[in-house]
């Protein structure tokens, strides 16, 4: 009798692994009689050696007798399905009672087919067959899957190296950033970089939905903003051009993206942005209440629009905080979320702290554990030292 060996089943010709369980002998050493030379085969004698088993060596089939001692048919279903949280596993149940009750639990339950004692061998052949087909149609299924997902995690690998890591070569700029992805590729983008005339331009952009299309998205805008135009262009001119771009390519589908970007002028004694639809950018500087930057055009990528750009002052020590709405977005308990009022509120205190580490964001929000979040997550904390007041 061939035994079930634990990783055998992922190749998708290997042979298939069959668990009878039965508390008779006589129907056991049939069913092995029967099943041995096209599968692979491991047989246990009530509920409590099928879960014994199933621990070890999760086949791809089993044919489950209902009763048993110790731990029936219906009770292994049940921890099957909920416990081990497994729907993959072809459930066939042979019982010798022809009760419609009986039958309606075991597939509510979660069995996926039923035959009555004494059975038909070319009938109980051709009912493992189907569960043949249904295993190997789920490894099909695992593998391309396995192949998608390794595809997106080299997305996503390639696209984290695009974001920039170190602070910029200023003497009077530090920046942090967090950047936590909700799944493998993400839509959120931030950059920053040196501008010809010295001063530094920062981006925060959050492309509608996730995954692969949104990633591609964002690699897109991020080529437009590093290559598009001349170095330097303006930032009404680099706004306009990426949504018409965006119309362009993505305006049919329904795709949009929300963008806060600004010029820091080489002095550091101002600071020039367009908000299209992003969440507020905030200035916060000592002594004085945080100043909200809020949207002053639409997102991109929704219809024509021009951009205007707007100039804020800066003075002294100031630290500027870009995010996307990531960062609020999350759950505080069932049905309730965050918030952006709150996280404004507490995310201008922590942020304005002269030791602040943005990695610890979510604690510095009074956060006990890491939230679970639901979209990705992006943040940019800039520091500067720029002239006193005039």
């Amino acid at each position: 009798m061939h035994s079930m060996h634990h990783g055998l089943q992922q190749g998708a010709d290997a042979l298939i692994s069959v668990m009878i369980v039965d508390d008779s002998m006589t129907v056991r050493h049939y069913l092995e009689q029967i099943l041995q030379d096209e599968y692979r085969i491991r047989s246990c004698r009530d509920g409590v050696e099928a879960l014994e088993a199933y621990g070890e060596e999760r086949p791809e089939i089993c044919v489950l007798d209902m009763n048993m001692p110790r731990m029936g048919g219906l009770e292994v279903i049940r921890h099957v399905r909920r416990e081990f949280r497994d729907q993959d596993l072809f459930i066939l149940v042979l019982t010798s009672e022809d009760s419609l009750e009986q039958k309606s639990e075991a597939l509510h339950q979660g069995a996926n087919d039923y035959l009555v004692k004494p059975f038909d061998t070319l009938e109980l052949l051709a009912r493992v067959r189907v569960a043949e087909r249904q295993v190997r149609l789920t490894r099909s299924l695992r593998k391309a899957y396995g192949t998608i997902y390794r595809e997106i995690e080299e997305i996503a690998r390639l696209q984290r190296r695009l974001l920039p890591t170190a602070s910029p070569h200023h003497p009077g700029i530090t920046v942090q950033s967090l950047y936590l992805p909700s799944s493998q590729a993400s839509g959120d983008y931030f950059d920053y970089f040196s501008l010809p005339d010295g001063g530094l331009r920062l981006v925060m952009a959050d492309v509608s939905g996730h995954g692969a299309k949104a990633a591609f998205i964002m690699s897109m805008v991020r080529t437009m903003i590093r290559f598009s135009g001349t170095p330097g262009q303006s930032l009404a001119g680099l706004v306009e051009l990426l949504n018409e771009q965006l119309l362009r390519f993505t305006g049919e589908d329904g795709d949009f993206v929300t963008l806060f970007i600004a010029d820091i002028r080489p002095d550091l004694s101002s600071l020039e942005y367009i908000n299209a639809g992003h969440v507020p950018g905030m200035v916060l500087r000592q002594g004085t209440a945080p100043e909200q930057l809020p949207a002053n055009i639409p997102a991109l990528g929704v219809f024509p629009c021009a951009g205007h750009p707007k100039t804020v002052e800066l003075a002294g020590e100031t630290v500027l905080f870009f995010f996307t709405d990531g960062c609020y977005e999350w759950e505080v308990g069932p049905g309730e979320i965050f918030g952006l009022e709150r996280f404004l509120e507490r995310a201008a205190t922590f942020v304005a702290r002269p030791d602040c580490v943005l990695d610890d964001l979510f604690s510095g929000l009074g956060c006990s554990s890491a939230p679970r979040l639901n979209d990705d997550v992006s943040a940019l904390r800039v520091g500067l030292r720029g002239p006193g007041p005039r």
